[in-house]
């Protein structure tokens, strides 16, 4: 009896040893194949510059800043807009640069590089809607230049669920996505106005139909649900949502 328990003592032993090795394996990254790479590297292609005008990254050829693209890893999202890690080869050895790009063959499309760096083919790409003198693109530097140091900062709420800036005196909100403005808040009650159409939280669906041409009548509910119905495009790749009972518009460069 005892041989028999000192044998499956020592199997009990051997398998929460194998459990523990398997669970100190690293978890291996997904290597692309290079036809998904050649596909991605071919969108990107360009010159891509900082808002300072500053050339931050020249893709061409297989290669980003001179530096041959070794293999790249972990893509996310679809070929026009997504995510992925880049191996490139300095003369220091391997780097890798992490991108998410959004092509939409414009001067708006955008590469964030490492996650904290937007560029755009054009220093200053151009846009079609503002907001007291605030647009998409904008640096979180040119904001404050113009209305000054926010008195708010962080999670919006109760005004909007998300985080960014709050003018108070104005309501309303900026968010930033790499220090560039991505997202603008007008909210009910506000002076300010689309700058384009002069229409706020006051004016009706039907009205902002008119102003920018939109496709259908904008959805806006009266009850709590607090449903997202949808983003219209206003021109210029930029787009309007509307909160409930017309608690808010936003102006984003996205869409659903």
């Amino acid at each position: 009896m005892t041989v028999y328990r000192n044998f499956f003592g020592m199997m009990l032993l051997a398998a929460v040893l194998l459990v523990g090795l398997s669970a100190l394996q690293p978890v291996h990254a997904a290597r692309m194949e290079q036809q998904s790479v050649t596909k991605v590297l071919n969108l990107m292609e360009g010159d891509w510059y900082d808002a300072n005008g500053n050339r931050v990254l020249e893709i061409g050829g297989g290669y980003i800043n001179g530096c041959r693209v070794l293999a790249a890893y972990d893509f996310a999202g679809a070929s026009l807009h997504g995510m992925g890690r880049f191996e490139i080869l300095e003369n220091t050895g391997t780097r890798n640069l992490y991108l998410e790009w959004d092509i939409r063959h414009s001067n708006k499309d955008s590469i964030k590089l490492n996650d904290h760096q937007m560029l755009h083919r054009t220093a200053k790409p151009s846009f079609n809607e503002s907001i007291a003198g605030i647009h998409l693109g904008m640096t979180s530097a040119e904001v404050t230049a113009i209305h000054g140091t926010p008195p708010q900062t962080g999670n919006l709420r109760p005004y909007v669920n998300t985080y960014g800036w709050y003018y108070p005196n104005l309501r309303i909100a900026v968010t930033f996505d790499a220090d560039i403005v991505d997202r603008i808040f007008l909210l009910k009650g506000s002076r300010a106005v689309l700058e384009r159409s002069w229409l706020n939280c006051e004016n009706t669906p039907y009205e902002f139909v008119q102003a920018y041409q939109m496709k259908r009548i904008p959805e806006v509910r009266y009850d709590d649900s607090n449903v997202f119905t949808g983003c219209h495009a206003i021109g210029g790749e930029e787009y309007l949502s509307f909160g409930n009972r017309m608690e808010y518009i936003e102006l984003s460069k996205y869409w659903n």
